[in-house]
């Protein structure tokens, strides 16, 4: 893998859990997660590329993926022991310089189509250009940038939301002890003076 592939992978997976705010949250974290196989999401994340890059008139480069399954971390690093995982995806494919812009623009409308909420778009030079964009039937994260001169390429990449394997049982995440706060002593009562009446108010 080339240097700007591992920068690029860098940004997008920091990107990614960021928009997603990791697998497992305090609110909500023992819901139930979606059922599917790695093979199964290489598979739809691979074929959401490869119609992304049809869409602006492009195939992508096998030579330059740069995949990644990786078990699901929680927002304050939460790791379960269940299987669940995520699946983080990085291709490029050629499109000329002087259509990204355009090819950026149709992406994003072809996006908000399908269903997908665009979190960050800005077109202009390649050092400018970006489109965020989560949401579909899935909830994967996309991201489209723009590979540094003289190569031509657009970065496209995919990550998946957390994923349990088929016919596994969903470990139920514990939340955090509450913390304790110090208790100050309560004083003991005041013992009544001596005197020549009963002790007892009652005697």
């Amino acid at each position: 893998m080339t240097m700007r592939m591992r920068a690029a992978q860098s940004v997008v997976t920091l990107l990614a859990l960021l928009a997603t705010g990791g697998c497992m949250t305090d609110n909500g974290k023992n819901d139930p997660l979606p059922v599917r196989s790695q093979e199964k999401a290489k598979y739809d994340v691979r074929a959401l590329l490869d119609l992304l890059a049809e869409d602006i008139g492009t195939t992508v480069d096998s030579k330059t993926v740069d995949m990644k399954f990786r078990d699901c971390m929680g927002k304050n690093g939460e790791i379960s022991h269940d299987g669940r995982f995520d699946l983080s995806y990085l291709v490029s494919a050629p499109v000329p310089r002087a259509r990204y812009n355009t090819a950026l623009l149709t992406l994003r409308k072809k996006l908000e189509a399908g269903g997908y909420r665009i979190s960050g778009y800005r077109e202009g030079e390649w050092r400018e250009i970006l489109l965020y964009a989560k949401g579909g039937t899935s909830n994967f994260f996309i991201s489209v940038s723009a590979s540094k001169p003289p190569y031509d390429e657009l970065n496209l990449s995919v990550t998946t939301p957390c994923f349990m394997p088929p016919g596994k049982h969903q470990e139920q995440v514990s939340a955090p002890a509450p913390r304790q706060e110090p208790v100050a002593a309560i004083p003991a009562p005041a013992q009544p003076a001596e005197g020549p009446w009963s002790a007892n108010p009652f005697g």
